[in-house]
């Protein structure tokens, strides 16, 4: 058994104060090659895939030969839609597709509890008590900008409060715990977390 140190910030004096927890692994990044794999994967799942240039049969034009097929001294030609003319076709050009890919849920779990070691080793995540009382945006920026606090993201399944008045600070997001991907951990330099959904997920990541 092993005990961390985690920041916990109190948004009505702006204070941050250390709370231990304990953990039954040491806290060790076994690799980062599923990480980055993780995140590779997500970003592939939100592209469009949907560049696309125009058949043949999708240009419009004359069908009629451009001239004709003797006499001319000139090669033979069959559409001036075909690839060779200026607004012919385009030739091997991209067509709508897919770039997802599957990946193991092991992987993915593995990825995130490797993001989320990375943030307790470097002290970047810290938890905050969801009943308090927050009504004013102000208050949260406040209490970020003291910190010096940049770029933050806020999990939490209860903050309601903390949702409706941080929402519109820069460098700020707000999810659930159900939403926690690798992608998101890493793009933040902070994360702040509720404490219950810490111990119950943040925690249970770990083990």
């Amino acid at each position: 058994m092993k005990s961390i140190s985690v920041p916990e910030i109190n948004f009505s004096n702006q204070e941050i104060i250390k709370k231990e927890y304990t953990i039954v692994n040491s806290i060790d990044i076994k690799s980062s090659k599923n990480l980055a794999y993780v995140v590779r994967w997500q970003l592939a799942r939100k592209r469009s895939g949907s560049a696309k240039t125009k058949s043949m049969d999708e240009i419009s034009g004359t069908t009629a030969k451009p001239y004709k097929q003797k006499g001319t001294g000139r090669a033979r030609q069959g559409s001036k839609r075909s690839v060779q003319f200026v607004g012919g076709r385009t030739c091997h050009g991209p067509m709508p597709r897919s770039f997802d890919f599957s990946i193991p849920k092991k992987i993915a779990k593995l990825a995130i509890a490797d993001a989320i070691k990375s943030k307790i080793i470097n002290n970047k995540i810290i938890t905050f008590d969801p009943e308090i009382n927050i009504n004013k945006t102000s208050l949260v920026s406040k209490t970020l900008n003291k910190n010096k606090i940049i770029s933050a993201l806020f999990i939490t399944n209860v903050g309601k409060n903390l949702t409706q008045f941080a929402r519109n600070i820069k460098n700020i997001k707000i999810i659930e715990s159900k939403a926690i991907n690798a992608s998101d951990l890493i793009n933040f330099e902070h994360i702040i977390v509720d404490k219950v959904t810490f111990e119950n997920k943040i925690m249970g990541a770990l083990k």
